[in-house]
């Protein structure tokens, strides 16, 4: 019987921890390179072929995890403009707003 209880697993060498989308671009990032610095990276051009696809996807994920973060702070205004009691409350919310878009455009 072999019991490893207790007992760390040895990482291999060029082992990357994957917990996002970011990690795993650069996982692929690494591998790419490895195969374009490569003596013969033709030899390989089906699995870059796959990782480059791979990579957009990741790529497109985050993208969209982002837009999808916009959307919710979008919406979280719109919840907090109409818990507003009058008009003149809403315009100065959304003068407020305008504002700090604006500074967070100029950082």
């Amino acid at each position: 019987m072999n019991d490893t209880t207790g007992l760390k697993k040895k990482r291999v060498s060029g082992w990357l921890s994957i917990k996002d989308p970011e990690d795993l671009q650069k996982a692929l990032v690494r591998m790419l390179n490895k195969i374009l610095a490569s003596d013969d990276p033709l030899q390989h051009a089906g699995r870059f072929a796959s990782l480059a696809n791979t990579w957009l996807n990741a790529k497109r994920l985050e993208l969209e995890a982002g837009e999808w973060q916009e959307i919710k702070a979008r919406l979280e205004i719109v919840e907090q403009a109409q818990a507003f009691d009058n008009r003149t409350q809403v315009a100065d919310f959304k003068a407020n707003m305008a504002e700090l878009k604006q500074m967070m455009e100029l950082e």
